[in-house]
């Protein structure tokens, strides 16, 4: 059996190769060629850019496959071309919502503000890809979060990483860190891809959410990052309106914040994987604290370079002078409020904890109205 991965060099790709070749695949490899990765070296290789048509259309001329994959490029040019291809087409996607009601989790049928012309154009691919199932080949689509892990091109991990292993002993957040954001480690979600391959029939036209199982706060990513790493930090807790320290925490995850001045939103971002946990049988093959430790070794093993193009991407610029400013800031704002005069709160429980049976009798009332209860004796005369 051959199987083509369209992309197979970034964060998931090698995982997807590899469990392709444990169930009996022959992979090829279509990729630009601008990212190699050794594990995958071994196989066939087609170096063509999956954004145009001319390439791919040359690249693939005569060629069938049992499977594709397509993980990488531009979906809607792709499925008009692989048309003829494959009868089996396996496609990943990403995530992108309107703000959900009450913070709820998204599911794969929620609405999407196409007002924003990236999101529109997700929304375009996605019913390109379904109109063509059944049609042109047996179709099932994967939208990932955002992934960490290995081979991330924007790591947001980095951030907490770098500061760490450069001595840094506050890591900023806005807003308590308490943003939760529906991601996936690089393995889980490639397992969800090979999940999908495995089940032709039950994942025959069908679009599912991947997320881990587990979703921490910001603050508890960098909490377990600083684990990983053995550091003992403490977290600058800025309000979103003056947190630019902490802005990094927003990168990727908004579509509409990006290229835009000012914080980024710190609401929710969840997905409801019901589905795919339902129907495929997904579960997490690594679980959160291990992701983590595997990250931390990747990146420490290949860290980005101070200043270079792939940490640009990130958006941090890593001013430790101007973030210890802002600190110092915090510091004082603290201060000015311990010593503004306030009549304080003191919080309760709402409901009373007696030490001891009251001795007080029942009055005729109460005795009354106990012995109109059912099952109560009978009065006495």
């Amino acid at each position: 059996m051959k199987a083509l991965i369209i992309g197979g060099t970034g964060p998931t790709g090698p995982y997807i190769i590899d469990g392709l070749v444990q169930r009996g695949y022959q992979p090829v490899i279509l990729h630009r060629g601008s990212h190699e990765v050794d594990f995958v070296a071994r196989y066939e290789h087609l170096h063509a850019d999956p954004h145009f048509e001319e390439p791919v259309r040359e690249a693939l001329a005569g060629r069938r496959f049992d499977l594709v994959v397509a993980t990488y490029g531009r979906l809607r040019l792709l499925a008009g071309l692989l048309a003829g291809v494959t009868e089996r087409l396996v496609t990943v996607g990403g995530t992108v919502y309107a703000q959900q009601d009450l913070s709820r989790p998204a599911t794969e049928r929620a609405a999407r503000d196409v007002s924003h012309k990236l999101v529109a154009r997700v929304q375009q691919t996605e019913d390109e890809l379904l109109s063509r199932h059944g049609k042109d080949f047996n179709l099932t689509h994967l939208r990932y979060p955002n992934l960490y892990g290995p081979r991330q091109l924007a790591p947001r991990e980095w951030s907490v990483i770098r500061r760490i292993r450069d001595g840094r002993k506050t890591i900023p957040v806005m807003d308590g860190g308490l943003t939760l954001e529906s991601r996936a480690y690089v393995e889980n979600a490639a397992h969800a891809v090979l999940l999908a391959v495995d089940q032709p029939e039950r994942a025959a036209g069908r679009i599912y959410h991947v997320a881990d199982e587990v979703t921490p706060t910001d603050a508890e990513r960098a909490l377990a990052i600083a684990a990983a790493m053995r550091a003992e930090v403490t977290l600058a807790n800025f309000p979103r309106q003056a947190g630019r320290p902490a802005y990094f925490w927003g990168g990727g995850r908004n579509l509409e914040a990006m290229g835009r001045d000012g914080p980024p939103p710190t609401h929710h971002k969840l997905l409801d994987t019901t589905a795919i946990r339902s129907e495929l049988g997904f579960r997490d093959v690594v679980g959160f604290p291990e992701a983590v430790a595997r990250t931390v070794a990747w990146y420490l093993e290949h860290p980005l370079t101070p200043g270079g193009e792939d940490e640009g991407r990130i958006g941090d610029p890593f001013d430790y002078p101007a973030e210890d400013q802002f600190q110092q800031a915090l510091e004082e704002f603290r201060q000015r409020c311990a010593a503004i005069d306030f009549a304080g709160v003191t919080l309760r429980h709402s409901y009373d904890h007696p030490t001891k049976h009251p001795t007080k009798h029942p009055t005729k009332t109460e005795t009354t109205w106990a012995r109109s209860l059912p099952g109560s004796p009978p009065p006495t005369r």
